[in-house]
């Protein structure tokens, strides 16, 4: 998965700028379907094949519509391979001004 705060290029590496993932990623993978999809360019039944910046695969298919409240949504399945390469473990402090989180600006715009 590749997000880039200014234009992308894929023949272009010094363009990946944002967020570089050796994965397609399952949620990304899901999520370009349900945008293809609403958009009218991927159909039920239809693949999908994700590609990453060094060429590992995520291939998905929607296997049927629904609605989440008043959302149309589609229901997907997805193939591929990942590794786990790390592991965070996320600790609050008790004396931590900031409990609840912080917002910043865009970093994206």
């Amino acid at each position: 998965m590749v997000m880039s705060n200014g234009k992308l290029d894929w023949n272009d590496p010094n363009t990946f700028t944002g967020m570089l993932d050796r994965s397609p990623c399952g949620t990304g993978t899901c999520a370009v379907m349900a945008h293809l999809h609403a958009n009218g360019k991927l159909g039920v039944g239809e693949h999908f094949l994700h590609e990453s910046v060094i060429g590992s695969l995520f291939t998905g298919v929607i296997v049927e519509e629904t609605k989440v409240g008043d959302f149309n949504a589609i229901i997907p399945k997805i193939s591929g391979s990942s590794w786990v390469t790390g592991n965070c473990e996320i600790l609050l402090d008790p004396s931590d001004p900031f409990p609840q989180g912080y917002t910043v600006g865009d970093i994206w715009a």
